[in-house]
């Protein structure tokens, strides 16, 4: 491809991305106004010192919720300038949830498991790294050569924290059941458990999200193998999300649009698959070692 091309390509890309991040936080955004939300918002807020009183739950919820929206809607505008800046803020706002990780509440504490690496309600938090990375991605494409290189790198460093650390916890018995709940509704993953005990069949996956991880960790050296990898993490998070269609993910008493936890859990994964296809269409020696094309 030439540079036109490149660039041509690379525009369609991140216009798709910046819709779909832009109504996933729409979505979310809305979801923070109602009472369920209110109080998650609650039972996060009372574990943290630094974080405003659990009295202040309904305020906070509809302040963040309020934020969200109006950058959903910004990265939905069509004028490129306002959606590249809505780009930066999406970017500042998912990477802040990453300092919920900078504390106990986050990580699971029981007699067996206690503490890092075994996390409970941040499995969640892992993905703002590279969904940090895509709005910066909107923000610096063919603008800002240095942040837009950071936006690639950071895409690629949210898969690896996100294959690796999750992957790593499918070892643990915690994990096992947890996803045995999700995995048994689905056909494309029910069928490993007339061979396989829960464990084990826990240990099949976090092998497999360790390998794409493996596959990924080459792509500052040989790009051909760092694609099976990408390729591997876009089927995965397709298949992660054919969990929405067989499993009760919509909140109780709501129903569609208002998701449940696990739910948007499983959502957040369509955004990381955009980040996949990125890195699978960006050779490194593109990002770090030449210049990149710019616009005109």
């Amino acid at each position: 491809m030439n540079e036109n091309e490149v660039y041509s390509a690379g525009r369609y890309l991140w216009r798709l991305i910046s819709v779909l991040l832009g109504i996933v936080m729409i979505w979310f955004g809305l979801m923070r106004f109602l009472p369920f939300m209110a109080d998650s918002m609650a039972a996060l807020l009372v574990q943290y010192a630094w974080l405003p009183a659990a009295s202040m739950a309904s305020t906070v919820s509809i302040i963040v919720g309020t934020v969200e929206v109006v950058i959903g809607l910004l990265l939905l505008f069509p004028q490129v300038t306002i959606r590249r800046y809505a780009g930066l803020a999406a970017a500042i706002f998912w990477f802040f949830g990453l300092l919920l990780l900078i504390g106990k509440p986050m990580y699971q504490h029981t007699d067996v498991y206690s503490g890092f690496p075994v996390i409970g309600g941040g499995q969640t938090l892992l993905k703002h790294l590279g969904i940090a990375a895509l709005g910066l991605g909107i923000f610096a494409f063919q603008h800002r050569e240095r942040l837009y290189r950071a936006a690639v790198i950071g895409l690629w460093l949210g898969q690896l924290l996100v294959l690796i650390w999750i992957g790593g916890m499918k070892f643990t018995m915690v994990e096992a059941t947890g996803i045995s709940h999700l995995m048994k509704t689905s056909p494309f993953f029910s069928w490993l458990y007339d061979f396989c005990t829960i464990q084990q069949a826990s240990i099949v996956i976090g092998v497999t999200e360790l390998g794409t991880a493996a596959l990924m960790l080459f792509w500052p050296w040989h790009q051909n193998i760092a694609r099976l990898g990408f390729l591997a993490a876009i089927c995965t998070y397709l298949l992660t999300n054919s969990f929405l269609f067989s499993l009760p993910g919509w909140q109780s008493g709501f129903g569609f649009p208002f998701i449940g936890r696990t739910g948007q859990f499983l959502i957040k994964d369509e955004l990381l698959l955009l980040g996949a296809l990125v890195l699978f269409l960006t050779p490194y020696t593109k990002i770090c070692h030449k210049q990149l094309p710019q616009r005109t």
